[in-house]
């Protein structure tokens, strides 16, 4: 529960008659008898002492005081605190029932002016909290709003203000609340009630999604008004709690070492001790830091609360952190706590980052039916999100296994069970991904593609566009690759767009739509450097090809003879003459009309050697050429073997060269 400003002022039983007058007569203005004046004694003790077990945290100790004074109180002055206190306790009990009932009791009191007036603000407060633990909201909001607009107190109304702030977060008017509470915080000057507004703004903060603010937040308050906790344990835990499933251990640490630092109370320092452990191994980072402050913690509570209820437990929390550090082997383990269904599963996780470590892939793959049953609370525990995490780096281990191998045909079978998580972080490691990739591409696999392609169908990632269309293209799926081109179109890198040239091509090519042909090579002509750096590709050769006859066509002489040459010399380095003899065809007729008939010559004759299935058309075309030249050189001899070759020819379809060497 939150602390309050407002300190009950009991009577103080002083011999001065003044005191005496007003603490002991009673509304009829006789004296209250000494029998009277115990019970109100006894009763105010019994109301603060529950009141400091509640903060100790000793909520059913408390309410069971306070219960028992509640059935038995017949003395109005004892009720108002009576009933705030225990209201008080049935919301940190957590009971529906027992909030239901002190809220009904709560708001009668009020109305029936049974609460003193010094109590009515406190009194208010813990009814916006019991009406918004039942639901009830507007009553909730109403109520806060008569501790606004009804008490003058500058404080009392700051107050007002935090709890009309704690309904609007309730109904999740996050934006509403955050605003109230700056106003508080931005005019007060009492450090109670700035600690007060943090404390709400810190939880307002995480449920709208803004933990950078509230991590903020947290630091400044324990750093000025750590007192806020550390005075009131129950307080402080309820805190602890909030900031461990917030996921900031390192404050939660913080306030328990020192509700540590201040207590001299056995209880309290075994359950601190045991709390603070139990959040180090939490806290888990890899290394052993974390392990041994627990371990030390642990050892304090064997040593110092051997019969204590934390005892048996810590030795066993001490087994497991030597199981950890590899002093002793999970077998042994499992072993000494057969009937510990945690432990048997911190066996299994240990087990498996061993096998793990020792690069024992197969072998885990194999008990992966086992290893499944493995709780995400316990793999927390080890540092690890879910036992899927796991299985995650597994599969990257192996799968870095088989790059560094160049075993891609294996990476299909290691991919099968993989989640998109596992895609994710071999995308994201610069030490992978490309030869992932490579070998996606090399070695198609669609299953691999879909879930790639659905990981990163947001992305604006131009290097995975380009990956997903090449990946496609392996596929032959070319709709795809024509989508993941035009996003690497939207996001205009030039250095991907660069290197996608030569596969956007192949894509264009593959549609056979000669107007969209066209567009690409306008494309590549406005964007040459392009070209030139894909000039080492032995996909050139196709380009080369096809942007020779768009040059043609746009009559392009010379450039179009630049890229002829090229193509004729990528051909030769690559030995692959796909396009002979029109490539030396080509040239030989531009050599002719230089006058280089000798080079034109020798062209054509290359042709031949170069052709391993040259048609029977194109074979009368080169041997056609070939003969004319031998004519130009007065070389019959060489004529004439050639005419004799070409009529030899069989197969042709209607070739005009096959006719006219028939004719000589």
């Amino acid at each position: 529960m939150k602390v309050f400003l407002f300190i009950l002022l009991i009577f103080t039983f002083s011999t001065a008659k003044k005191d005496f007058y007003y603490g002991f007569i009673d509304s009829t203005g006789d004296q209250i008898s000494q029998k009277r004046i115990q019970e109100i004694e006894d009763g105010f003790a019994t109301v603060k002492n529950a009141r400091q077990l509640s903060k100790e945290g000793r909520i059913d100790e408390a309410y069971t005081q306070v219960n028992a004074l509640k059935q038995l109180n017949k003395i109005p002055i004892l009720y108002s605190d009576i009933i705030i206190l225990y209201s008080e306790l049935a919301l940190k009990k957590k009971s529906k029932r027992l909030i239901i009932e002190a809220a009904k009791e709560l708001e009668k009191a009020i109305n029936d002016s049974r609460i003193h007036e010094n109590d009515l603000a406190r009194a208010y407060m813990v009814l916006v909290e019991l009406k918004l633990n039942t639901n009830k909201v507007e009553d909730a909001k109403y109520f806060a709003n008569i501790i606004v607009n009804n008490f003058e107190n500058e404080v009392i109304n700051a107050y007002g203000k935090i709890y009309l702030a704690k309904v609007y977060k309730y109904q999740n008017n996050y934006d509403m609340s955050i605003k109230v509470l700056y106003e508080v915080l931005t005019k007060t000057t009492d450090l109670l009630v700035a600690t007060l507004v943090a404390d709400e703004l810190f939880d307002v903060y995480i449920l709208n999604d803004q933990k950078d603010k509230a991590y903020e937040l947290i630091s400044k308050v324990l750093e000025k008004n750590m007192d806020y906790y550390a005075k009131d344990s129950f307080l402080a835990l309820e805190k602890v709690n909030r900031l461990l499933k917030a996921n900031m251990p390192e404050f939660a640490v913080k306030i328990l070492e020192e509700l540590l630092s201040r207590t001299d109370k056995p209880a309290s320092i075994e359950d601190f001790k045991y709390k603070l452990a139990d959040i180090y191994m939490k806290m888990y980072d890899g290394s052993d830091k974390y392990l041994i402050k627990a371990r030390e913690l642990y050892k304090d509570i064997i040593n110092d609360f051997a019969g204590g209820i934390y005892a048996e437990k810590s030795k066993m929390y001490i087994d497991e952190i030597l199981m950890r550090q590899g002093i002793l082997e999970p077998a042994a383990v499992a072993t000494k706590y057969p009937d510990s269904e945690a432990m048997q599963q911190k066996v299994l996780v240990q087990e498996l980052l061993n096998h793990k470590k020792q690069g024992k892939y197969d072998l885990i793959l194999k008990s992966k039916r086992i290893y499944v049953k493995i709780s995400n609370t316990i793999a927390q525990r080890f540092g690890y999100e879910s036992v899927d995490a796991i299985f995650d780096e597994v599969t990257i281990d192996l799968i870095k296994q088989y790059l560094a191998s160049g075993k891609c045909f294996l990476l299909n079978e290691a991919l099968q069970t993989a989640r998109n998580e596992t895609f994710q972080q071999l995308v994201e490691d610069d030490t992978t991904k490309d030869k992932f990739f490579e070998c996606l591409i090399e070695v198609p696999y669609e299953k691999a593609y879909e879930l790639l392609k659905e990981t990163f169908t947001t992305s604006r990632n131009a290097n995975l566009y380009l990956y997903l269309e090449r990946m496609a293209l392996s596929l032959q799926n070319y709709t795809d690759a024509k989508t993941f081109s035009a996003k690497i179109d939207m996001v205009d890198d030039r250095n991907v767009l660069e290197k996608e040239f030569l596969y956007r091509f192949l894509i264009k090519n593959t549609e056979g739509d000669s107007v969209s042909m066209d567009k690409f090579f306008n494309y590549a002509y406005r964007n040459k450097e392009f070209i030139d750096a894909n000039a080492d590709k032995p996909m050139i050769i196709d380009f080369y090809y096809y942007y020779y006859l768009y040059l043609v066509k746009r009559e392009l002489k010379d450039e179009a003879e630049d890229v002829l040459n090229k193509l004729y010399a990528k051909q030769k380095e690559n030995n692959a003459y796909i396009y002979s003899p029109f490539v030396e065809l080509e040239l030989a007729k531009i050599a002719q009309t230089n006058n280089q008939n000798d080079k034109a010559l020798k062209l054509l004759l290359d042709s031949l050697d170069y052709t391993r299935r040259i048609s029977p058309n194109d074979l009368a075309q080169v041997y056609y050429e070939t003969i004319l030249l031998y004519e130009e050189f007065n070389n019959n001899i060489k004529k004439d073997e050639y005419i004799n070759r070409c009529k030899a020819i069989e197969g042709t379809n209607n070739s005009f060269y096959k006719k006219m060497c028939d004719e000589m």
